[in-house]
């Protein structure tokens, strides 16, 4: 029986992703470790790890090809791909292996042994990238606040003195530049994990938020180009946009919380497994039926329709396969195809158990981490977006307010402007291309705010890239509120001020 033609097919020349390199050796040495247990001879633990889609697999596919097909040691064979290697990582575990298999010692020994390290190595990354991307939340909102600050005073020195427009131009192309490289800055500081599985088949959750995207996205275009083009305000194309981009953004939301549930649930429920198995003396499918599921509450129902469909005879494989397509996350895809495969290659179900376990268990607590970091800078950004885009409007609308007010009291030559000093702030405040130029440079800042804000959110927060949808979908309709009522606001404030004409 091929245990392997589930997993998705990757191609040997596919990108090499060094961002992964760490999660993927855990979960490598995690996977030899556990059908290590069944006694399987060298050759068939390297072809095994050889067919895993992970990007530590090109390692144990090139020492296996230097073993079968050109006859080498599997001892000198790793020695020679691991003195190859650029990474340390892969290296220090080859030449390791290498020690290992040339001294005679068992392959289930060590790769236990590995495991553990490696678990302990990716444990220490992922907490400092979480540590490193606390530091720059905080930089972050300090760089968003500074180009506020900046455009504020841009503002100050076009009423003190008549600012030529490629002055302004510029000092706004750079907070945009600035602004654009925070968010850069964001998702290179992000812990780069895989948190959604990209298996053909998947959750309820994801296709409905497909199909959706399918529908609004490319509605929401062409609805907010037409309102463009029939000159309807900033604040009703967003706002539009918003409500357009907020339903797949919203269940792909859903989904990546249930997905937090079922990676935290995933380990007891293999560990039990597990135990059971090797209690009684009877298969896995056995064991599910004697498991009480309501420990696990995120997969109870996914649980009992895989015991429903082993209890009908159908392919333990295909029912496997089945449910970890239903839950959507690669955590549960990785951890129990660990399992399955270690019990189904004859390993001991209560070792194969632990050890998927403990890798699940690793990776959903240091996803805990970083949610904790993510959630709070989630609302900072959004407070410091509202706050942003308030101020910028505010300053606009009261310069507009002022300015419709002095145009009202007389012309430059009979009324009463005439008797007051021609000075440049006077110029700005009776309106003219200063004016439009500060209009075209706050709207300019505020649609990028909208989207960098969005992306600094999603890249801290990780998952899937329709969470995007939903944290653009907020921040638009903060800055569609902002445009439709910070107008009214200042009018209200400025009510006694003679109006415009």
């Amino acid at each position: 029986m091929n245990f392997f033609r589930f997993w998705p097919k990757r191609n040997a020349k596919g990108s090499f992703n060094k961002d992964l390199l760490g999660v993927d050796l855990f979960c490598q040495m995690t996977y030899m470790s556990a059908i290590a247990t069944s006694g399987l001879t060298r050759s068939r633990i390297f072809e095994s790890a050889s067919r895993l889609p992970y990007t530590s697999s090109r390692y144990f596919r090139d020492v296996h090809f230097l073993a079968q097909k050109l006859n080498y040691d599997y001892a000198q064979a790793c020695r020679i791909i691991g003195e190859a290697a650029k990474e340390p990582e892969p290296k220090a575990l080859l030449l390791r292996l290498s020690g290992c298999v040339a001294s005679g010692e068992p392959e289930a020994n060590f790769l236990a042994r590995e495991a553990s390290v490696m678990g302990e190595v990716y444990g220490n990354g992922y907490e400092r990238s979480v540590e490193t991307l606390r530091k720059w939340t905080d930089a972050y909102a300090a760089l968003i606040l500074s180009a506020a600050l900046v455009i504020v005073v841009a503002v100050v020195s076009m009423m003190i003195y008549p600012v030529e427009p490629t002055f302004v131009t510029t000092l706004c192309g750079l907070v945009l530049m600035v602004t654009a490289l925070g968010s850069w800055i964001m998702h290179r500081a992000s812990p780069k994990e895989v948190k959604t599985h990209s298996l053909p088949d998947t959750s309820v959750e994801r296709k409905l938020s497909h199909l959706l995207v399918k529908i609004f996205l490319p509605v929401a275009i062409a609805v907010c180009l037409l309102m463009v083009l029939v000159n309807m305000s900033m604040g009703s194309i967003m706002l539009v946009a918003a409500a357009l981009l907020f339903p797949p953004g919203a269940v792909i939301m859903w989904e990546d919380r249930k997905i937090d549930k079922r990676d935290q649930d995933i380990a007891d429920l293999l560990r039990s497994l597990g135990g059971i198995t090797k209690a009684i003396g009877t298969t896995v499918s056995e064991a599910l039926t004697r498991l009480d599921l309501h420990s696990v509450s995120s997969l109870q129902g996914g649980a009992k329709r895989l015991r429903d469909r082993l209890g009908l005879g159908i392919k333990p494989e295909l029912c496997w396969s089945r449910f970890i397509a239903e839950t959507g996350s690669e955590l549960v895809n990785r951890s129990v195809r660990t399992f399955w495969d270690g019990v189904s290659l004859g390993g001991d179900p209560q070792e194969v158990g632990n050890q998927s376990s403990l890798f699940a268990m690793r990776v959903a607590l240091l996803r805990a981490q970083r949610r904790m970091v993510s959630s709070g800078f989630t609302w900072l950004c959004i407070a410091m977006h509202t706050a942003i885009v308030g101020l910028l409007l505010f300053i606009y609308e009261v310069m507009q307010t002022f300015s419709g007010a002095l145009q009202s009291m007389g012309g430059t030559e009979n009324g009463v402007l005439s008797e007051m000093p021609s000075l440049p702030s006077f110029t700005f405040l009776l309106g003219g291309s200063q004016l439009e130029l500060l209009h075209s440079v706050v709207i300019a800042v505020i649609i990028v705010l909208t989207g960098a804000n969005a992306v600094a959110i999603k890249v801290t927060g990780g998952g899937h890239s329709y969470k995007f949808l939903f944290f653009l979908s907020i921040t638009l309709a903060i800055s569609g509120a902002c445009f439709i009522f910070i107008p009214n606001l200042v009018a209200m404030i400025f009510g006694s001020l003679p109006p415009m004409q």
